[in-house]
């Protein structure tokens, strides 16, 4: 498991959602859509397919694996990124929550 980004800025300007990760070092790097579920896009706070896809898009990055399972990242998406206020138009996610959020994944299926 990778824990290269310490942080995900999630930011919605004119009315497009991009996400930035913050490494170790503090650099911002856009993160990649990774498009699966949204051609249209990635989203929050609500449990559809823009929604999905960053939660694919975030583990994809954040485990340093271009397919993470979709029964992980779709419990992602439930957990962390649906119940983000999609009004808001900033959210940041940080790396040591990710890191939580897998144990605890792990756990659960032991």
């Amino acid at each position: 498991m990778s824990h290269h980004a310490t942080a995900y800025l999630l930011e919605r300007v004119a009315g497009t959602v991009g996400v930035l990760r913050v490494g170790p070092d503090g650099q911002l790097t856009p993160l990649r859509h990774r498009v699966h579920h949204s051609p249209s896009g990635m989203e929050w706070g609500y449990a559809g397919s823009g929604p999905a896809d960053l939660a694919r898009s975030m583990l994809a990055d954040y485990l340093q694996d271009p397919d993470p399972h979709p029964a992980l990242y779709q419990q992602f998406k439930h957990d962390l990124i649906a119940p983000l206020d999609q009004e808001a138009r900033r959210h940041r996610i940080e790396g040591a929550t990710i890191a939580a959020w897998l144990a605890d994944q792990q756990e659960a299926q032991r």
